[in-house]
């Protein structure tokens, strides 16, 4: 049996059909990817996307939509705050081509409310070049330095400001600050003459106390007791190191004060001799006055402690009037034998001895006796005070000479300033007066003086 050739199995026909069919196909092919080439072409935009600081918030149809959001946010930051602001961050915007992505306006102004902040133009105060606080204008550093200037003005009508000098260059530069940042005129003010506290060591010497510490810098006790949490109560030690908490101001005014004052001018003592006084006496004659003189001088403080005075005019609007005194030259005509009698008229009882008792000193002897007893002169001399003398009570002293004697307590005296007496003559009565707990007479032996060192009086007499 014969097999057919290739040539005879392929029918004419069939070959036909195949061959249109697959150019058919290709054309079909060939008409959608142009229908879906065209339907993504008309489906895809360019957009604008926005970043801040590098991350980005979404994307807009158009690119002065950012400009026209952030002049919105500007403006209602520029109202919350009263001046104008600038943004923080940096917003950038980017033509990008996204397939099959939505712009979304209301999302990026959201997000750029929610993510951007503002600080406004300012003026930096510096002191020397160091930055020290922002204020917001140019006018207000202006009025800094006007209240410095006028930190220290004198309080006191007969003081006027001559002369005022900052130690160190206030000046300002331009800076951008938080709104919340910014320092008011006051605050500052008081910044840079305050400035910062300074810690200082104080060793502890004889005779220092937390007081007198204190008071020599200007301090108070607690405060030291705060910056020295070692000490107890208020015991310190020499040599126990004490820490200083001292104000360091930022800046340093120096004022020159124009101070008038009137001051005293001591009066001169002229002195007359008297034949009719004793030379134990004296009386003043004519009362000594003051005189008066303006001087002026100029102060110069620093942060308002005085440093240096300088006296640049005087003038005298009152002479002083001399003080006249009036000595005695008669010799007394007794001076006195260093010998002494009892001074109480009848002999009386010691109630109180001389020497220390109940933690003080008793200068002399107590002798009580009825009240009224006659009281003696206990050695010749001249009563030098008689009458009211204080805790002594109604007194008698008398000068002998080298020595001096004290009758105190009297309920009566009967002798005057400058008398001379004689050994055992009257002078007074026994009383109870000044501060005395009962009837009794104080006697006193002193030298040298009214007031000289005392002695026993049981030294020259037996009672």
């Amino acid at each position: 049996m014969q097999l057919p050739s290739e040539e005879s199995s392929q029918h004419p026909v069939k070959t036909g059909v195949a061959r249109c069919a697959c150019i058919l196909l290709l054309i079909l092919s060939v008409c959608l990817l142009c229908s879906g080439l065209n339907y993504h072409i008309r489906h895809t935009r360019y957009f604008y996307a926005v970043t801040v600081n590098g991350c980005e918030l979404g994307l807009l149809s158009q690119e002065d939509l950012l400009e026209e959001m952030l002049d919105n946010l500007q403006e209602e930051a520029a109202l919350y705050y009263g001046m104008p602001v600038v943004v923080v961050e940096e917003v950038n915007v980017e033509k990008v081509l996204r397939p099959w992505e939505e712009d979304n306006a209301e999302k990026v102004y959201s997000q750029l409310r929610q993510m951007l902040s503002y600080k406004i133009e300012a003026r930096m105060v510096t002191v020397d070049g160091r930055d020290i606080l922002p204020v917001a204008t140019e006018k207000e550093v202006d009025k800094i330095i006007e209240l410095l200037a006028g930190a220290y003005l004198p309080q006191k009508d007969n003081v006027s400001l001559e002369k005022v000098q900052i130690g160190e260059v206030i000046s300002s530069r331009v800076c951008h600050v938080h709104p919340e940042k910014l320092c008011d005129v006051e605050t500052l003010v008081s910044v840079l003459l305050r400035g910062t506290d300074r810690k200082e060591i104080y060793l502890v010497s004889r005779g220092d106390s937390l007081w007198k510490i204190a008071r020599d810098y200007d301090l108070t006790v607690e405060t030291l007791k705060e910056a020295n949490p070692h000490i107890s109560g208020d015991s310190i030690n020499v040599g126990d190191e004490i820490s200083l908490i001292r104000p360091e101001p930022l800046v340093n005014i120096t004022t020159v004060e124009r101070m008038v004052v009137e001051e005293s001018i001591p009066f001169e003592t002229r002195y007359t001799y008297d034949s009719n006084m004793w030379r134990q006496q004296s009386k003043v004659v004519e009362e000594g006055i003051l005189g008066c003189k303006e001087v002026v001088y100029h102060v110069t403080r620093k942060n308002g402690a005085e440093i240096s005075r300088e006296k640049i005019q005087e003038t005298v609007t009152e002479d002083p009037k001399d003080q006249v005194i009036a000595r005695g030259t008669s010799d007394i005509p007794s001076r006195g034998s260093g010998s002494f009698i009892w001074p109480v008229k009848g002999g009386g009882r010691i109630s109180s001895g001389y020497g220390w008792r109940n933690g003080s000193f008793h200068a002399g002897i107590d002798i009580t006796s009825p009240k009224g007893t006659a009281i003696l002169a206990s050695d010749s001399g001249v009563v030098v005070s008689q009458g009211w003398d204080g805790a002594y009570g109604l007194s008698v002293v008398i000068c002998h000479g080298r020595y001096y004697t004290r009758y105190a307590h009297n309920s009566k005296n009967v002798v005057t300033t400058g008398q001379a007496v004689n050994k055992g003559q009257v002078i007074a009565y026994m009383g109870s007066t000044g501060r005395s707990t009962g009837t009794h007479l104080h006697f006193e032996i002193r030298t040298g003086g009214k007031y000289g060192p005392s002695t026993n009086p049981l030294n020259f007499f037996s009672p």
